[in-house]
């Protein structure tokens, strides 16, 4: 009796403290959680789940050919029926070559319901939801600035929570996906994109 009473005990402590995680992140994912470069996706908190790709996320705005400097806005959606809330984080990285990994141009939004953060380790932004939207309302614009310079080849990955809103960390589908754009310039030769880090102050404020 003694011993179900302390494993209930552990079960009912586990229970809440991913509860509680799980409400923390529902306000905003925590930072690099794309799948994208070895990242951990939203399985670590909503971890009933097997990250898969597909039709139900897209990204709209992505073009295939990047003009240096320019901007785009994109828009991320969840189409699956099922879902009862849902939620985002998106990264854009250079996809290969000595800097594969590295941040490429700048993210901004003047949408409350989209945030954006730099993770201090790495100099990536991240944008994601700024709270957990509603089935109607799983649609997301972020603005997207190209790096000054051609950089090659970027990569922007997405991970979605397709969620049941049940209040758990169960049952929810987390959704990936990534799309690659390439410069319309050659790119110059010797140029350093650990340069593209300095424009990430102006993450938050949109004004480009």
């Amino acid at each position: 009796m003694r011993q179900q009473a302390g494993v209930a005990a552990a079960l009912a402590l586990i229970a809440t403290l991913v509860t509680g995680a799980r409400a923390a992140h529902d306000a905003r994912p925590p930072v690099a959680h794309t799948g994208g470069f070895g990242e951990p996706t939203c399985v670590e908190c909503h971890f009933e789940s097997t990250p898969r790709a597909g039709d139900a996320l897209s990204l709209d705005g992505m073009p295939e050919r990047y003009d240096p400097g320019s901007a785009y806005a994109l828009t991320i959606a969840i189409s699956d029926t099922a879902a009862r809330a849902g939620g985002f984080q998106l990264a854009a990285r250079v996809a290969a070559g000595p800097y594969a990994g590295a941040p490429a141009g700048t993210l901004c939004t003047a949408n409350p319901r989209v945030a954006v953060e730099t993770d201090t380790a790495t100099g990536v932004q991240y944008a994601s939801h700024a709270g957990a939207a509603p089935a109607d309302s799983l649609r997301w614009e972020v603005m997207w600035r190209a790096p000054e310079q051609d950089v090659g080849p970027i990569v922007v990955h997405v991970a979605a929570n397709a969620a049941n809103d049940d209040d758990s960390p169960l049952g929810d589908v987390i959704l990936l996906g990534s799309w690659e754009t390439r410069g319309n310039t050659q790119r110059r030769q010797g140029s350093d994109v650990r340069s593209q880090e300095s424009e990430t102050s102006a993450a938050s404020s949109c004004r480009f």
